[in-house]
């Protein structure tokens, strides 16, 4: 009653269908295994991004505490400078008053203008040393920090 190719054809169409599903398993796995590697690796990203962003703030926050040290440094430099071209234009205007007392006819001015002379070069001294020394503290300051 049954054609031998109708049956071989309906055998035929089982095995396609059974190979066809085992494939499409195959497939569902390989995604299924897909989607658990890439979870994983939005997890560890999404840690990284958080170690990243914590980074970013602090590294924004000592910039922001450079800058604003820079700022006092620029300030103190320029203080520093208005205070040396003061203490010059003095020595300066004691050194005439000075002279106009009585010239170099009397030996105590002659040392007393000396001894400005020479307390001026102890100053400039003094304020050229400053910045060197303070670049020493805040060097070991910031190794001490390290």
């Amino acid at each position: 009653m049954t054609d031998p190719k109708r049956a071989k054809r309906i055998l035929t169409n089982r095995q396609s269908a059974a190979r066809s599903k085992e494939r499409k398993m195959r497939y569902i796995s390989e995604l299924e295994n897909k989607v658990q590697t890439l979870q994983t690796e939005a997890t560890t990203l999404s840690a990284q991004l958080t170690l990243l962003q914590r980074d970013s703030v602090g590294l924004t926050n000592q910039n922001n505490e450079l800058k604003f040290r820079l700022q006092a440094m620029e300030q103190q430099a320029q203080l520093r400078d208005a205070l040396n071209d003061a203490l010059t234009a003095e020595v300066q205007r004691l050194k005439l008053a000075t002279q106009q007392l009585g010239g170099d006819s009397n030996p105590s001015n002659g040392m007393f203008s000396e001894q400005l002379s020479v307390n001026h070069q102890m100053f400039q001294l003094n304020i050229s040393q400053q910045p060197q020394q303070q670049n020493g503290n805040t060097t070991s300051k910031t190794e001490s920090n390290q």
